[in-house]
Parts: C-alpha cells; sequence; structure tokens
C-alpha cells in the first residue's frame, strides 16, 4: 500500500507530470487556526498585488497547466486548474475563506508558488490513494448534495479504489474524503511538471511540511514522484 501512488498510464500521458506527496500523520487539525489563518490572509494579498490587473492565464505556472488540460482534451477555459480558479477567486474579491488550519496551509501555499495542492483525510482512505485514468465503475460525489457524477473514461483522476477524489487531474475535488477539524492524518498532493514548475513543486512541499509540523505537531514526510519513482510507501 502506498499514501499517494502514480499509475505508469498518467506519465504515459503527461510524461512531463511530476508530484510531490506531503504526508502528516497524528497532527492536531484544532491548533494554531489563527496563525494559520493569517498565513492564509497574506497571500491572499500577496496575490492582489502581485497580479494586479495581469490576467492569470499568461503566468507561466498558471498557463502549462492550461496547455496540458488543452492537450488531453479539456477546454480550460471549462476546466480550470485548482490553483488558477483560486487566483481567479482572489482578484475578483472572492478569495478562499478560512475552513481550518491544515486547508488554510495549503490554500496559503499554493497561492505563494502558484501550485495546485490537494488536502486529503487519509483516515478515510485506508488502501491510499492512486492516481490514474478513469474507468468503469468509477463515482465522484462532488461537494454539497449534487448527484453522483461518472468521470470520463480515460480522465485523470485522483482515486482511492472506485471512489474518485478529484476530477480532470486538479479540477474538481470531491466531498469525499474532506479534511475536517477532526482530520488527524493527511495528505497534501502537489502537482506540477518538469522544467515548468519543479522547482516550485519543491519549494512548496518542504515550505507546507515546515509549517504543518511546527504549528499542528505529528510527523511529517514529503516524497517526489516521478516516472522513475512514482510511489510513497506507507
Amino acid at each position: 500500500m502506498a499514501f499517494l501512488e502514480i499509475a505508469s498510464e498518467v506519465f504515459e500521458r503527461v510524461w512531463e507530470a511530476r508530484f510531490a506527496a506531503v504526508v502528516a500523520l497524528g497532527v492536531d487539525n484544532r491548533r494554531s487556526a489563527p496563525l494559520a489563518a493569517e498565513r492564509l490572509a497574506l497571500a491572499i494579498d500577496a496575490v492582489a498585488a502581485n497580479f494586479g490587473e495581469r490576467d492569470p492565464k499568461l503566468h507561466p505556472a498558471i498557463a502549462a497547466w492550461r496547455e496540458t488540460f488543452r492537450d488531453l482534451g479539456w477546454s480550460p477555459s471549462t476546466y480550470q486548474s485548482s490553483v488558477e480558479a483560486l487566483v481567479r477567486r482572489t482578484l475578483k474579491g472572492k478569495p478562499p475563506p478560512s475552513i481550518n488550519s491544515a486547508v488554510d496551509l495549503a490554500n496559503s501555499v499554493s497561492l505563494r508558488y502558484l501550485v495546485p495542492i490537494g488536502a486529503h483525510d487519509l483516515g478515510t482512505a485506508p488502501l491510499g490513494i492512486t492516481v490514474r485514468l478513469a474507468r468503469p465503475g468509477d463515482c465522484f460525489l462532488p461537494m454539497g448534495d449534487g448527484p453522483a457524477e461518472v468521470p470520463e473514461p480515460g480522465e485523470i483522476v485522483y482515486a482511492h479504489a472506485s471512489d474518485v477524489r478529484t476530477r480532470r487531474w486538479v479540477w474538481r475535488q470531491s466531498r469525499t474524503g474532506l479534511v475536517t477539524p477532526d482530520t488527524t492524518d493527511l495528505l497534501f498532493p502537489i502537482d506540477g511538471f518538469a522544467h515548468v514548475t519543479e522547482s516550485a513543486l519543491h519549494l512548496a512541499a518542504a515550505e507546507l511540511a515546515t509549517l504543518v509540523e511546527d504549528l499542528l505537531g505529528g510527523e511529517v514526510r514529503v516524497w517526489w514522484l516521478d516516472p522513475a519513482s512514482p510511489r510513497a510507501p506507507a
């Protein structure tokens, strides 16, 4: 079993894909809420200052996702990467709200380094999470109380068995496995591309690991995943 595993078929589709897995075990997600919220607020202010009137899609870190989505057959205007959506909401004056310490820290680092960062409760994923292509029998439960969705065949997804946790790679996360104040074991996957956002990926993973360990306690480890090393073993 692995906390996170990238199926070879994903690298066959996108060889440049790179991942970091930040795994935090035994954290106290009720700790340091004001400090985590403050980190998020600072990141939001920095995005507003750094982008100004600049269109987010022109930034290389966001453009890379738009180009990849287009290559995969997904309209990048219809299906925005999570980091692009986060930046656009922030620039429109609707930044991500403070949710809980772990999620706030993930969002703050995502905005700081412009890389997608997910947050998954490992207590709901005893088999670990795999990034793979969607297959028959997969099911996705959107946020809120919307009806279940069936991912398109061949869609890149984050999944626990047949329970799809994120559709279209880093587009939309499900309501299954959401991190709550009671969550103690977490996986923060961070996604990027070789030679484009790989440096930001490493910096983001290192900073997030330090923040989580310092503010929430527990044991935190980081793995780097690529075609030669596709697993973060449990």
